[in-house]
């Protein structure tokens, strides 16, 4: 099977593999070359290709899954990848810590926004 992870703006991976394991809404399952055609929503979690014996990770935020004939076309908004389960964890660990941030600042600015607001429509009564 070939499998294209897209992610916003780019075409993230494009290679052959023999098995995909994905985490979907009820589960994780896998897709195999001869598996039927169909479209999955994915879940926030792990996605793993298998090619030879040889294994990719892929932390994804929710995306969606295609699966036409041959073809495997994943999209997701947010795709961190590894070598390792560990290397892996220790990278999304991090986004986090950094989206984690960035989300406390946004607070804090609408927090300030909402204040400012109401001081100005308490000053029009």
């Amino acid at each position: 099977m070939r499998v294209r992870i897209v992610v916003p703006g780019k075409l993230l991976l494009d290679q052959e593999v023999e098995k995909i394991t994905a985490p979907g809404a009820e589960g994780s399952f896998q897709i195999l070359p001869r598996h039927v055609d169909v479209v999955w929503t994915l879940q926030a979690g792990i996605l793993i290709l298998t090619r030879e014996e040889e294994e990719r990770f892929f932390a994804i935020h929710q995306g969606v899954l295609v699966k036409e004939k041959s073809l495997v076309q994943i999209s997701s908004y947010q795709v961190v990848e590894s070598t390792s389960l560990e290397e892996l964890k220790e990278t999304v660990e991090k986004n986090f810590r950094n989206l984690d941030e960035k989300e406390k600042k946004l607070s804090r600015i609408l927090d300030k926004l909402e204040a400012d607001t109401l001081i100005r429509l308490a000053e029009l009564e």
